[in-house]
C-alpha cells in the first residue's frame, strides 16, 4: 500500500489544524475548553491546530463530535464548493458560496462548515416537531437572467407570497411565514450571509450575520439578494438548457447583478414606488437626502438603495449642494451593501431574530415531555454554533 509523502502529509495536517482553529473560534470556544472536552493537555491541540501534528483518528472523532461538524468537513479544502453544480443526491443541501465578500477564504470555509451542521440540526428539530418541511411558496420560476426578468420574478414571487405590490414592513415574518428558513448566527465580521437549498423538501436556508443587527435594513436587504440566488440556483438546477436562454438585444445579468436587481424590485415595486412619489407631488429638484430618509423608512431599505431604484424607474434623483456636508452621489449597484454604514439615522428597527426557531424548540419541548435529551442536545448545538435563542 502506497504511503502519502511527508510533504502532502504536512499540508494536510496543516490544512486540517487551521480549519479546527477557525470553526473553535466562530463558537467562541477557547483552545484550552475544546482540548478538556476531549480529554487531551492544550499543548497537544496546540500542535494539532498550527500543523505539526495531525491527529489521530480517534481524536479527530472528539474534536468533530465536541464542534458538531462531521469529520469530513475537517479536511474538505478552500474550493470545496467552488461550483454550484446540481446535487448529487436529493437529500443534499447545496450551500452556495457567498458572493460580494472580502472575507477570508478559510474564515468563509470554516463558516459553511458551521453553517452547514445549523442546517442538519434545524432539519432534526423539525423531525422532532413532525413540522411541514416544504416551502410555502414555488422556489423554481422560469425567467430570463436580465433586468426585466429579475423585475418579473420579483413579481410573481410578490403574487406567490400574496402580497401583490403592497407595501411590506416585516418580510422577515412573512417569509417564515412561508416555511423558508432563516437563522441569525455568528460568523466573520467580512462574510454577511449565506444561502442554502434543500433539494429533498423544496425549501431553502437562510443564514444572516447576527454581529450586523445595527444595521437591519442591509440584513434585510441581503436576505432577499439570497432569495434571489435561489431561484437563480434552482433554474440551473432544474433547467440547464434554459439558463442559457436570453431574450436577444437585452443585456444579460450575471448571478450577483440579477440577484441585486431582484431584491430592488422585490423590496421597492414599482407601482408602490410610483405612487409614494406622486402621492407627495415630488420633483427630481425637491428629491433632497432629507426626504430620501423619510421616503425609505416606508419601505425598510437604505436612502441610497432607494435613491438607486427611482433612477431605475427614471425618477432621478437631483444632487444635493456641492457645498452641503449631507450631499450624496450616485454610485453603483455593487455599492448598496456598504453603504449602510455611514448613513444617518432612520434605520428600520431591529429584525426579531429566531422567532420560528424559538418555535420550533417549544414544540419539540412540549412533544418530548419527560425526555429532554434530544431537544437539548439540539438545543446546545445551535447555541454552540452561534445561534442566539430566547428563553
Amino acid at each position: 500500500m502506497a504511503r502519502s509523502s511527508p510533504a502532502a502529509e504536512r499540508e494536510l495536517a496543516v490544512r486540517v489544524g487551521a480549519r479546527i482553529r477557525q470553526v473553535r473560534m466562530i463558537q467562541h470556544i477557547s483552545q484550552s475548553k475544546l482540548a478538556k472536552d476531549i480529554g487531551i493537555c492544550a499543548g497537544p491541540l496546540g500542535w494539532i491546530e498550527s500543523g505539526k501534528h495531525l491527529a489521530s483518528g480517534r481524536v479527530l472523532y472528539r474534536i468533530a463530535k465536541q464542534l458538531n461538524v462531521r469529520i469530513d468537513d475537517l479536511f474538505d479544502d478552500d474550493n470545496a464548493w467552488e461550483s454550484s453544480a446540481p446535487a448529487v443526491s436529493d437529500a443534499a443541501i447545496v450551500l452556495l458560496p457567498p458572493l460580494d465578500t472580502d472575507a477570508d477564504p478559510g474564515e468563509l470555509k470554516a463558516a459553511h462548515v458551521v453553517c452547514q451542521s445549523v442546517a442538519e440540526q434545524v432539519l432534526a428539530l423539525e423531525d422532532l416537531c413532525g413540522a411541514v418541511k416544504m416551502a410555502g411558496i414555488p422556489l423554481y420560476v422560469p425567467f430570463t437572467p436580465t433586468e426585466a426578468g429579475a423585475e418579473h420574478l420579483a413579481a410573481r414571487v410578490r403574487q406567490n407570497l400574496g402580497i401583490g405590490d403592497a407595501v411590506v414592513y416585516d418580510y422577515l415574518e412573512l417569509f417564515e411565514n412561508a416555511g423558508l428558513r432563516v437563522v441569525f448566527m455568528e460568523m466573520p465580521v467580512d462574510c454577511e450571509t449565506f444561502c442554502g437549498y434543500d433539494r429533498l423538501n423544496r425549501n431553502a436556508f437562510f443564514f444572516i450575520n447576527s454581529l450586523l443587527k445595527k444595521q437591519p435594513e442591509l440584513q434585510m436587504f441581503r436576505l432577499v439578494f439570497e432569495l434571489g440566488r435561489i431561484f437563480w440556483y434552482t433554474r440551473t438546477l432544474y433547467s440547464a438548457a434554459e439558463a442559457q436562454s436570453a431574450v436577444a438585444g437585452e443585456p444579460v445579468l450575471d448571478e450577483a447583478q440579477f440577484a441585486c436587481r431582484f431584491a430592488s424590485c422585490f423590496l421597492m415595486p414599482a407601482n408602490a414606488v410610483l405612487t409614494s412619489v406622486c402621492q407627495l407631488g415630488l420633483t427630481p429638484k425637491t428629491r433632497t437626502w432629507d426626504m430620501l430618509l423619510r421616503l425609505k423608512k416606508r419601505y425598510g431599505v437604505s436612502a441610497l438603495c432607494f435613491a438607486l431604484r427611482l433612477k431605475e424607474l427614471k425618477l432621478r434623483c437631483g444632487y444635493m449642494s456641492m457645498n452641503s456636508p449631507r450631499r450624496y452621489h450616485r454610485k453603483s449597484v455593487n455599492d448598496l451593501f456598504y453603504v449602510l454604514n455611514s448613513e444617518p439615522g432612520g434605520f428600520r428597527p431591529q429584525l426579531a431574530m429566531n422567532g420560528r426557531l424559538g418555535d420550533l424548540l417549544l414544540q419539540a419541548e412540549q412533544k418530548a415531555g419527560k425526555n429532554q435529551k434530544a431537544v437539548n442536545a439540539l438545543k446546545r448545538g445551535l447555541r454552540q454554533n452561534g445561534v442566539k435563542l430566547e428563553g
